[in-house]
């Protein structure tokens, strides 16, 4: 590209930064940081979320208001960032966005489920969902409100995936930038708020979860066909391990390789919840956890392959996939099975930066590691292994619809705390 070509592109980014950077300026000036700007556009959406629950169109088109400024915050965050940046503050953005995307498609699934209109229209309205009511379309997922949380649930899973694939194949130090479509499917809040309020106008909830989710399955292929670059992270500490998985990855000591066993292991669980979990009986619902243990005798490799980055989110596709299935298939409120994976998806998150960046305070934190920098072990929140046993126990046991809620409150708690004890007063430790 000249630079004839490319000065019009340039002209435009400017015009399009030009509020956000007046923002920023404004925001420095009062001494903000980029985490409460942060926090700032997370609190607009969840105003835009109270009138998305409302479910009519009139407060649909108000939500976006609310969004609109959640952008242009979120992105003076950014360009103030850039001056500020510090393992704390990258995990505290990367959090918020997360966070933001994953309240808005609640607001939008809770409009779909709350108002009369909604739930007759199985999601679909405006004038391209209006079209599909009554086709096949209208029960992708399950058929009502409880198909609208399906496809909000596997939405909010693959973008997690997307975000945690860029992290995994991006270098620590350097921002975690896939380029292309990819960064645009791994990087949430931003301008894809604005596309999800624009979309719910248009086709209603349940198209705009399905778009989403399709847009989150191709940007995270992109992300795994990329060329992986030469220098790689150590993702082992991505990987988020309970003490039982590291234990059974004694056994092997390292010497099997980990993409292997976890494509094994993710098929195997992936057929068993794609058959439905309703139709195991008893102990045989923990069938699926059994084939996913697979993926432990590697919790004691270096993880240094060409493709070793690809086991995290591959492992967490796993636990996501199960409990999803679980949850819907023994009937937990879809609120509380969405609300678990969002509070594991923000768990793995953190757990991530804080290997990323080495941040371990000590080994009665909420993340230790063992035998040195061998195997990393998440005693405090079981693991993907331990909750992926205490749910199916709790299935067994009939007891599901209140272990989904209270452990997504126990996550929520564990990372106040991780923020008070390990980011907060660690990160100055780490940047010096």
């Amino acid at each position: 590209m000249t630079a004839e070509e490319l000065a019009p592109s340039r002209r435009a980014a400017l015009a399009a930064d030009r509020v956000p950077r007046d923002v920023a300026r404004w925001a420095s000036s009062r001494r903000l940081t980029p985490v409460t700007m942060a926090a700032f556009s997370v609190a607009f959406v969840v105003i835009a979320g109270v009138w998305l629950v409302r479910g009519s169109t009139r407060d649909e088109a108000i939500a976006l208001a609310p969004l609109l400024i959640s952008y242009v915050v979120g992105r003076a965050g950014d360009l103030m960032s850039i001056q500020w940046m510090s393992p704390a503050t990258e995990w505290a953005r990367a959090g918020c966005a997360a966070l933001s995307e994953f309240v808005l498609y609640a607001g939008i699934a809770g409009g779909a489920s709350l108002t009369a209109a909604a739930r007759a229209s199985d999601g679909l309205t405006g004038p391209a969902g209006s079209r599909l009511s009554g086709t096949s379309v209208a029960r992708i997922g399950a058929p009502g409100w409880e198909g609208v949380w399906r496809l909000a649930a596997a939405a909010m899973i693959v973008l997690a995936l997307c975000q945690m694939a860029a992290l995994c194949r991006s270098t620590p130090g350097q921002v975690m930038r896939p380029g292309g479509f990819g960064e645009f499917a791994g990087t949430p809040g931003g301008g894809r708020l604005l596309l999800a309020g624009g979309l719910l106008l248009i086709g209603g909830a349940r198209l705009t979860f399905l778009l989403l989710f399709a847009v989150g399955v191709l940007g995270l292929l992109a992300i795994f066909m990329g060329t992986p670059r030469e220098a790689r992270p150590r993702v082992l500490g991505y990987r988020g391990d309970g003490p039982a998985a590291v234990w059974i990855g004694r056994f092997v000591d390292g010497r099997l390789p980990p993409l292997p066993a976890v494509i094994v292991g993710l098929l195997v669980t992936g057929m068993l919840a794609a058959l439905g979990l309703q139709s195991l009986p008893g102990i045989l619902v923990l069938t699926p956890v059994e084939a996913m243990l697979l993926a432990s005798l590697a919790t004691w490799h270096a993880h240094y392959g060409p493709r070793d980055w690809m086991v995290p989110p591959l492992l967490q596709a796993g636990e996501y996939w199960f409990l999803a299935a679980l949850g819907f298939a023994k009937h937990v409120p879809p609120t509380a099975t969405f609300a678990l994976l969002a509070a594991i998806a923000l768990y793995h998150l953190d757990l991530a930066y804080r290997a990323r960046n080495e941040l371990v305070p000590s080994q009665d934190g909420p993340f230790v590691r063992e035998e040195g920098q061998l195997s990393y072990s998440d005693r405090a929140g079981f693991g993907w292994d331990g909750r992926m046993i205490v749910c199916g126990l709790a299935a067994v046991a009939g007891i599901a619809s209140v272990i989904y809620p209270l452990l997504a409150l126990y996550l929520v708690g564990l990372m106040g705390r991780d923020w008070l004890a390990g980011w907060s007063a660690g990160h100055a430790a780490v940047d010096g």
